[in-house]
């Protein structure tokens, strides 16, 4: 199955670098935040190629599928690991039931906002699943000394709390935001301000509360996008 799945790798980086583009001096890496290898293909084709490889491999198992996305989060483009987001996103039978070590281990992987939002919005489906369990790995990334698994811990929350009202999602999203709202990088700061707007759909007065007592600590940019969207229904 290594072999098979080693084949199927190397055939999506072959279509990656198909897909690649000329950046005509933009400098995109520095954009996107990743230092790793960059063929430039634009997402719309990204969806595609994941979208035609799930049609094509439908009978795949799960243990296929983690093998090829370890081998794809493991590679050395940033196109490899967002394919990888991205197929994990067409068998979300099997996203659910991944086991945690890889899901931590995946994000590991990760530089920079795009590649970290890309597999966040995936995670959120795993989180889910079984909220109780895994809820707690968000505070070990909250934690930690990577700053792509900090910013995680909030971004996936981001996407949990706009579908769903469990006031658990709640209280973790606040503990994430109290261990992270003396940091001053833009991916952290911009997160705890996406967070905290996301979360006025359900918990409109828990946030209220929370930035008025918490206002001086939290970054700046959090307070006033929030208030404004308390006050306004929209983004600054």
């Amino acid at each position: 199955m290594n072999n098979l799945m080693d084949k199927e790798a190397q055939n999506m980086v072959v279509q990656l670098k198909r897909h690649g583009r000329d950046s005509k001096g933009f400098n995109v890496a520095h954009y996107l935040g990743t230092t790793h290898k960059l063929y430039n293909v634009a997402i719309p084709d990204l969806r595609l190629i994941a979208k035609e490889w799930a049609k094509s491999h439908e009978n795949i198992s799960l243990k296929e599928l983690v093998t090829l996305c370890n081998k794809l989060f493991q590679g050395e483009s940033r196109e490899e690991k967002v394919s990888a987001a991205m197929l994990l996103s067409r068998f979300p039978e099997f996203l659910v039931d991944v086991s945690e070590k890889y899901i931590d281990s995946w994000m590991g992987e990760l530089i920079g906002w795009e590649e970290v939002d890309s597999f966040c919005d995936e995670v959120d489906v795993w989180l889910r699943e079984d909220k109780k369990k895994r809820i707690a790995l968000l505070q070990k990334w909250s934690n930690d000394e990577q700053i792509e698994k900090r910013r995680a811990s909030l971004v996936v929350l981001c996407s949990s709390v706009r579908r769903d009202e469990d006031p658990r999602l709640l209280k973790i999203a606040l503990r994430c935001i109290d261990t992270s709202k003396y940091e001053k990088h833009v991916m952290v700061t911009k997160a705890i301000s996406w967070l905290l707007r996301t979360l006025l759909k359900y918990h409109a007065d828990a946030v209220k509360l929370y930035v008025k007592n918490h206002a001086t600590s939290l970054p700046k940019i959090a307070v006033r996008e929030t208030l404004k969207k308390l006050e306004t229904g929209k983004k600054t």
